[in-house]
């Protein structure tokens, strides 16, 4: 009776293990970017901004779509970056951190003299949205290797 409780609980075990990547995935992540800026700029600012140069920041990465699950912020350091513990399946990458939904809708009854224009929580709700880039990662999966386009702040007026 020992032996088959010590053999099916091996088996859970086991098969619980197999459900997640004891491995770490190596991210190498580069970047271009709009032009933010004013007055029309010049072809060789135009250039610079649509040439990859290695991400320096932090990334949000999530699975759940609507972001409710925990996520990882992982910190990238000349476009690179080693993940843990990352199970098969799609990540979607954002630039800014997740919000609490909730608390923004009930802050944004309270709002009542909002000058013209995106209310700061519609603003938060469209940053808290936007996908970078979707990455799939499955059981081969030891390297990523993307270029992210970051736009311009949706929450800042345009420059003139």
């Amino acid at each position: 009776m020992k032996f088959i409780f010590f053999l099916i609980t091996t088996l859970f075990f086991v098969s619980c293990k197999s459900t997640s990547i004891d491995r770490s995935i190596k991210f190498n992540l580069t970047n271009t970017s709009d032009y933010c800026g004013g007055a029309m700029p010049n072809e060789d600012l135009i250039d610079d901004l649509n040439t990859p140069k290695p991400f320096n920041g932090v990334i949000y990465i999530h699975k759940d779509p609507e972001r409710k699950d925990k996520g990882i912020a992982q910190k990238f350091k000349n476009g690179k970056a080693s993940i843990s513990g990352l199970v098969n399946g799609e990540y979607l990458l954002f630039e800014h951190p997740a919000i609490d939904i909730e608390e923004l809708e009930k802050n944004d009854k309270t709002e009542n003299n909002q000058p013209q224009g995106i209310m700061e929580s519609e603003c938060k709700f469209m940053k808290n949205f936007q996908v970078l880039e979707v990455v799939s990662i499955d059981q081969e999966t030891k390297d990523v290797s993307i270029n992210i386009h970051l736009s311009c702040d949706p929450c800042n007026e345009p420059m003139p």
